[in-house]
């Protein structure tokens, strides 16, 4: 999967004139995409209810550039989705769903004689939160994620377990509101260029 990911970059980058082709593929050099799952669980300040344990499936989609041997710089796409049973959501059920795009930092030291290296990634999003209950549509707003895990390496293919906590703007039009989502998730990561 990461060699055809790799040369349909590659003829990309061939198709800009010399210079240009010589910079996009520097700056691809240490890369990496990753596709993130896994399930959330949360609670949406409207609803009058406290954590609700009733997981959804959330997703992250992200492209991360190291900097330098610690740090990477990242952006992408999350989709955060929990359940809601308790206080107004009874009866309902309703899925939150928060639709944000990200942009953040993470830490990632190489220690050697690790087999699952840590890292530890912070970020700011921006985007919608719907809480599902009807109602007036959501408007965008901030949200704030932290997270952490391990980086178990393969030679290009990146195994990538954590855990991650998101505290979501989900205002409407008439009210204000916030979610809060605390999520398990597996993910794989494929580096771009490199073993």
């Amino acid at each position: 999967m990461a060699r055809p990911l790799t040369v349909v970059l590659t003829a990309c980058a061939a198709l800009l004139p010399g210079p240009l082709a010589g910079q996009w593929t520097e700056w691809l050099g240490d890369s990496e995409a990753e596709v993130r799952t896994g399930l959330s669980v949360g609670s949406h300040s409207a609803s009058g209810a406290a954590l609700d344990i009733v997981p959804k499936i959330s997703v992250d989609v992200v492209f991360k550039r190291r900097v330098n041997s610690s740090w990477a710089a990242f952006g992408g796409y999350y989709r955060t989705a929990f359940g809601c049973e308790e206080g107004f959501c009874t009866g309902l059920d309703p899925a939150i769903v928060g639709n944000h795009a990200v942009l953040g930092a993470e830490w990632a030291p190489d220690v050697p004689g690790l087999r699952g290296q840590p890292w530890a990634r912070g970020g700011v999003l921006f985007g919608s939160t719907e809480a599902g209950m009807g109602g007036d549509a959501p408007q965008f707003g901030p949200g704030i994620d932290v997270g952490a895990g391990a980086v178990v390496s393969f030679g290009r293919l990146l195994l990538l377990p954590g855990v991650s906590y998101r505290w979501l703007s989900a205002n409407t039009t008439s009210r204000s509101a916030h979610a809060v989502a605390l999520s398990m998730q597996l993910g794989l990561g494929i580096k771009l260029t490199g073993g």
